[in-house]
């Protein structure tokens, strides 16, 4: 046993505050502003020392100011600490005797010292208690696999041992961790006796092994590992939560921090030449891709934390065609914003596959239990593998964009300096739709606008696309998005669409907010004048000649007659919202001149559904108009499902 225990040296005169996993940050940075300058040259990292010294019995005085770290690592540091304010410390918080607490707050580690780099390399520490549900899935799947001497467990991506904390103890001795970091390594050691523990970098170490079994030299990995690997007994659970960055297609910069670096690896190499295109840029892809080589024709099942876009993403769609034909045996989904630090908010799933199947995934139902984040199961809901060719993106094709027009940034800003310019649209162009992405993950990214949008994800509406185009982006717009459809893909649909269906979403888009069509004259691009006219204006000329208009010398031209010659199929939910629309479109003409119509580039009669809401803000007329949409889109949602656009339902329990 140490000698002279800190925590027996300083009689608490007040009940101490328990240091936990959800106030260890704030503890830390007290301990950090106290005494990290102790520590600016160390060999660990600071936050190795906070971890080593709020855990019971690791630290120790020697002499006076003199402190004693037993790291994780096996060494013993002495540091220089002042022992007056060293004591004051730990008589207010309690050090910590559980191995559990220990472990939960090496999870949130990415908000430390290391956050730059975590962030940077994608690595993100998967919470306790879910790793405890993984492993419950994994029972259920394969029964006490531990006490089959011919089962073995690879972790390649352990970091702290997060997923491999709550395994039977019986466990670790049939256990492979290895992690990119040599303090996790340490600690993994530590806390695993038993397990054959080791710093390895999967997708950088021993690759020439895989594109060249034959290849000369040792492996870096251990022997034992080597030899189980070998033999065709041995059946393996590749348990892991590969890290999730993805590195820019952009010019790097070598002064600038990114996720580009870390992609960039000896896998990837090797799926860039068999033409895995944007997938060979993904980290968790690119372990998938050693996986499925490392572990092709053997008893293997893998149960993975991780993004579900490698099930239905655009990107995938190689991955899924050459190699992920895996059988889907069980699985569970819960929210991103349970990983510390990770930004936005998206689903990530814990799948089992059985390697050893052959079952492309589009055959497969993979349905997933929904837990929130008290580990409370609470719904269950469908992820659809379908191939891209059926995805919505798929389903207008897309005329020849050829003349030169001004780029669109937003409704009524031309951006002539952007390098990505996308300055062509086709012959008859009414309006351009910009669609960014096929999933709720861009939704933010669709719109409607008058020109050409500056960068990708635009098309030309013309007569002949006009309403699909319109169905395309009322799809995209109306569905909420929430953290559990991030991922959905919007696809072709698989039923009829009647009329009505197709009258009230081009209503709905029409006086979407969405809808950031604008009229704008004598735009200078590129040394020429060019008039962008609103195509998609909503009423007829000859109605709106008998309006009464307060800027009488605004010109009268062409408008949208679509409307009007549907007018039998529109529904009177879409009516309602015609009406309300036009009573908006009636105030601003009246009250044109007071509303300072020339600060949104208005020249002309044609003017765009953007430029009139941003200025005829009547209460009591846009609430109408919310009122109407809001109908209208409770009407058409449910069709979205039923006619097959949205496939990924969610029932609760």
């Amino acid at each position: 046993m140490l000698k002279n225990r800190l925590a027996a040296r300083v009689p608490p005169y007040h009940e101490k505050i328990e240091i936990t996993a959800r106030n260890f940050f704030t503890v830390f940075e007290y301990w950090q502003k106290k005494f990290g300058k102790f520590f600016g040259s160390a060999k660990h990292k600071v936050s190795e020392y906070f971890m080593t010294d709020i855990e019971f019995d690791r630290t120790e005085f020697v002499s006076e100011n003199r402190l004693l770290f037993h790291m994780s690592d096996g060494t013993a540091v002495e540091k220089y600490l002042p022992t007056a304010e060293y004591n004051f410390f730990w008589s207010i918080y309690e050090k910590i005797d559980s191995q559990k607490v220990i472990s939960a707050i090496r999870q949130r580690m990415d908000r430390m010292t290391e956050e730059e780099q975590r962030r940077r390399t994608g690595e993100f520490y998967t919470p306790i208690e879910f790793a405890e549900v993984a492993l419950k899935y994994l029972q259920d799947t394969l029964g006490d696999w531990w006490l089959d001497e011919n089962f073995r467990l690879w972790d390649m991506a352990a970091g702290s041992g997060n997923l491999e904390w709550e395994l039977d103890s019986e466990a670790w001795p049939k256990c492979y961790i290895s992690t990119l970091l040599e303090d996790d390594a340490a600690y993994c050691a530590n806390a695993f006796p038993g397990a054959t523990v080791f710093q390895y970098d999967y997708l950088n170490d021993d690759v020439e092994f895989i594109a060249n079994p034959q290849a000369a030299g040792s492996p870096k990995m251990p022997k034992n590992l080597v030899e189980d690997l070998k033999n065709p007994k041995i059946k393996w659970l590749i348990f892991i939560n590969p890290p999730y960055a993805t590195a820019s297609n952009k010019s790097r910069d070598k002064d600038k921090i990114n996720k580009d670096a870390v992609s960039f690896t000896a896998i990837q190499k090797l799926m860039t030449a068999e033409n895995f295109g944007e997938a060979s840029r993904e980290l968790f892809a690119q372990f998938l891709y050693r996986i499925s080589r490392e572990f092709k024709d053997r008893k293997a099942w893998l149960g993975m934390f991780s993004k579900i876009k490698y099930i239905n993403a655009n990107n995938d769609q190689k991955l899924r065609d050459s190699f992920f034909k895996y059988k889907y045996e069980r699985g569970f989904i819960f929210s991103s914003k349970n990983f510390q630090g990770c930004k936005g908010e998206f689903p990530v799933g814990f799948l089992i596959w059985n390697l050893a199947a052959n079952i492309p995934l589009e055959s497969q139902q993979i349905v997933l239990d929904v837990f929130n984040e008290q580990t409370v199961k609470f719904a269950k809901k469908n992820v659809s593998a379908v191939n891209r060719e059926e995805f919505l993106s798929k389903w207008i094709e897309r005329p020849p964009a050829t003349k030169k027009f001004p780029p669109l940034s937003n409704a009524i800003t031309v951006a002539a300096q952007n390098k990505d310019r996308r300055d062509r649209i086709a012959e008859n162009f009414l309006a351009s739709l910009m669609v960014k992405g096929n999933d709720f993950l861009n939704q933010n990214g669709t719109a409607l606008l008058s020109g050409p949008y500056v960068s990708a994800g635009g098309m030309s509406i013309t007569p002949e696309n006009f309403a699909q185009c319109l169905i395309v982006h009322a799809v995209h717009k109306i569905p909420k998005a929430t953290w559990l459809n991030d991922r959905d893909q919007f696809m072709q649909p698989t039923g009829e669409l009647s009329a009505e269906f197709i009258c009230d979403a081009v209503v709905w888009s029409l006086f979407a907010p969405s809808n950031q069509t604008a009229s704008l004259r004598n735009v200078e691009y590129e040394g020429q004048i060019y008039q962008l006219k609103n195509n998609l204006f909503p009423f007829l000329l000859e109605e709106v000649r008998s309006w009464k208009c307060s800027v009488p010398e605004i010109a009268q031209k062409k408008s949208l007659a679509w409307l009007a010659e549907h007018a039998a199929e529109i529904s009177a939910e879409a009516r309602a919202v015609l009406e309300a629309g036009k009573a908006i479109y009636k105030y601003f003409y009246e009250n044109m001149r007071v509303l300072h119509y020339e600060s949104m580039k208005i020249e002309d009669w044609d003017v765009g559904w953007y430029q009139v809401r941003m200025l005829a803000k009547d209460k009591r007329l846009t609430e109408k108009l919310q009122a109407a949409l809001k109908i209208l889109s409770e009407k058409l949602l449910p069709q979205i499902y039923s006619l097959g656009f949205l496939r990924d339902e969610v029932e609760n329990l």
